[in-house]
């Protein structure tokens, strides 16, 4: 089923060290494509996972466009990334952002079906 989206929406060819670049409202934000999509069964994992690559909106660069508050989006990213390089005994701590931008933070948490806390199941 996976395969079959990937042929008709996406790109077969897709590594976990494909460097993505997106536009998130304006913000560049480069990412390899193992670390967007390490939580397996999340939104963001199926949005970066290359299945859905021809249907995804591009700015005039190319790159992803996600109409997004980039400064949440980088947090949510740089907490994957030390997530992915950490040793499991070691976890980073869970990310937090200004009270200003709490309310798009959690907004952008549900949206791609992210763990709100440090102790969803999907971290562990």
């Amino acid at each position: 089923e996976k395969e079959k989206a990937a042929a008709e929406n996406g790109n077969l060819n897709v590594s976990d060290n494909d460097i993505i670049e997106i536009n998130v409202g304006g913000k560049i934000i480069a990412a390899k494509r193992g670390v967007l999509c390490q939580w397996k069964g999340t939104r963001l994992e199926a949005l970066f996972s290359g299945r859905w690559d021809k249907m995804l909106e591009r700015d005039s660069g190319g790159r992803t466009f996600l109409d997004l508050n980039g400064d949440c989006f980088q947090v949510i990213v740089d907490y994957m990334n030390e997530l992915a390089i950490s040793p499991e005994d070691d976890p980073p701590e869970y990310p937090t952002v200004n009270e200003e931008l709490e309310y798009q933070f959690q907004h952008q948490l549900q949206l791609f079906g992210l763990p709100g806390n440090i102790d969803s199941e999907i971290i562990k």
